[in-house]
């Protein structure tokens, strides 16, 4: 049994960004327009694709609802997103109510696809993560990105969400460690030995520039993609992470 975690809120941007059309009125007056009947019937098509060439025997779409806790957290966080295409609430509405995609409030589609990936009863069998944001390589699993699976290491997933926590993320709206690209993240994370605790190590190049160890760990809990073990299904809510 092979299930498919599908990123919804890619898939329904993406869709209703590709088919949303300008309307000229004349007299320099235009308007957006959107069949929203033809995206849902594309947003189905493209589920029985990823199926038939993945070769999965279902898919569990995943969306995002209102704020999250990142939100909460931090007053930055994703400030700097766009619009979104004409007809995108109404589309997440259907998939919903219609169609058993799945949300959670005050968490986004990523984490509810970490929760799914990383429980060992909530879904059986195979699961393959089905999105191109970069964030997904923090869960440990399969994921299918740039047309191929690939599968994470519990090793390379802590590694990569490390790296997000050094080098922020521009696309989300966190900074990470003022001065930390991706070149000089990966040097200290290399520095670190096998078995040496890891937290210490980037709290220090925090502290290195000013910040202190309450910022490390902000930037560490905007960066992580809940895993089951982050978040308390009897109060629906996610467990921050501690050192």
């Amino acid at each position: 049994m092979r299930t498919l975690l599908i990123d919804g809120d890619i898939l329904v941007v993406s869709t209703g960004a590709a088919l949303e059309r300008e309307v000229d009125w004349g007299d320099d007056e235009w308007t957006l327009t959107c069949d929203v009947k033809e995206v849902k019937s594309t947003v189905l098509d493209t589920i029985k694709r990823l199926e038939r060439d993945l070769d999965a025997d279902r898919s569990i779409v995943t969306l995002s609802q209102g704020l999250t806790f990142r939100h909460e957290m931090y007053a930055g966080y994703k400030a700097g997103r766009g619009r979104k295409p004409v007809g995108t609430n109404e589309v997440k509405r259907w998939l919903i109510e219609e169609h058993g995609a799945k949300y959670k409030p005050g968490i986004e589609a990523d984490d509810v696809m970490g929760i799914l990936a990383t429980n060992p009863r909530l879904v059986k069998g195979e699961k393959v993560i089905v999105s191109q944001d970069k964030d997904m390589l923090t869960i440990p699993g399969k994921v299918y990105r740039d047309g191929e699976i690939i599968t994470v290491s519990p090793e390379e997933a802590t590694r990569y969400w490390l790296m997000q926590t050094l080098t922020g993320d521009t696309t989300d709206g966190y900074p990470g460690c003022p001065g930390m690209g991706p070149v000089k993240a990966k040097k200290l994370l290399d520095s670190i030995e096998e078995g040496e605790p890891f937290w210490p190590v980037i709290v220090g190049a925090y502290e290195k520039v000013g910040l202190t160890g309450e910022d490390a760990l902000m930037q560490a809990r905007l960066a992580r993609i809940l895993h089951n073990d982050d978040y308390d299904h009897e109060k629906k809510e996610p467990i921050l992470w501690q050192p």
